[in-house]
């Protein structure tokens, strides 16, 4: 039932017609709760395609399997809006409708380094199994597995970095987070997902080089973070690596400078309408405002 990678061929919708009449269900009867009548009409014409959250729940309410329908190229859609929700929203919740993809991108070539590194997400966020990361990322950064772009192996080091370090073994966390430091995006031409990706990836890196006592290369990994932050009017991260910073200076024994990458979170967290860091760092902070 799949057809040929046009937009307008993603899916096939006379079968979709052919399984609801085979349900005896009328066009309005599959529509209520998902979409309109009218929309259910277009895409059983092929003359739409539906987003993925619709084309899902239509799929549900027919029993049928979303692997019969759809082409690589919407799998390959659906993947990085998956990868999207999860890295750059931190939306773990979007592992539960991972799931309901998991077999399809699986089978499909394009889409297996994303589904690698789902998994691995996954693993850490809803099992809090870090050797089950490993082993996921590893597939995902694995030379035989199809690469959806320099980006998401980049990401996948960074997983490995992190749970290489949660599981004790500081030599691979900190060869995986120099790998994946290697291929980061520029940080002033990134989409917007490679730069949140990044800016996650560089507050994970800087954690661990802090732990390890390397405070200047962690200050240098946070400061071109913040630079870049204010050349993009981006405040995300801001409020996050500023505190960091404020406390490497600290360590580094430079309380001005930590005071004033204080203030500067606290200003970030602020503006950005994050009350519950504003107001922890409030008492923190020697400047009023």
């Amino acid at each position: 039932m799949v057809k040929n990678n046009s937009q307008k061929d993603t899916f096939d919708g006379k079968a979709i017609r052919a399984a609801r009449k085979q349900m005896h269900l009328s066009q309005v009867e599959l529509a209520e709760g998902i979409t309109t009548q009218a929309t259910i009409s277009l895409v059983e014409n092929q003359n739409r395609v539906p987003n993925a959250d619709v084309l899902l729940a239509i799929l549900d309410r027919l029993n049928l399997e979303i692997t019969e329908f759809v082409s690589g190229d919407f799998l390959t859609q659906k993947a990085k809006e998956l990868l999207n929700k999860v890295v750059l929203q931190m939306k773990h919740d979007a592992l539960a409708e991972f799931s309901e993809f998991e077999k399809a991108l699986s089978q499909n070539a394009p889409t297996i380094q994303a589904y690698y590194i789902l998994k691995a997400a996954d693993a850490c966020y809803n099992k809090k199994d870090f050797a089950e990361v490993v082993s996921y990322a590893n597939l995902a950064v694995d030379k035989n597995t199809p690469s959806l772009g320099i980006f998401y192996s980049f990401y996948a080091y960074g997983q490995l970095g992190t749970n290489y370090y949660l599981q004790g073994d500081v030599q691979n966390a900190a060869e995986n987070f120099e790998l994946a430091y290697e291929i980061e995006p520029d940080l002033l031409t990134a989409n917007e997902l490679e730069f949140h990706g990044a800016l996650q990836g560089r507050h994970a890196y800087a954690e661990f080089l802090v732990e390890q006592g390397n405070l200047d290369k962690a200050a240098q990994l946070l400061e071109e973070g913040l630079l870049a932050l204010r050349k993009r009017v981006d405040l995300f991260w801001s409020p996050d690596l500023s505190e960091m910073l404020a406390n490497v200076e600290k360590k580094r024994g430079n309380d001005l400078v930590a005071n004033r990458h204080l203030h500067y979170a606290r200003v970030a967290a602020y503006l950005s309408n994050r009350k519950t860091t504003e107001s922890r760092l409030a008492p923190l902070d020697a400047v009023e405002f």
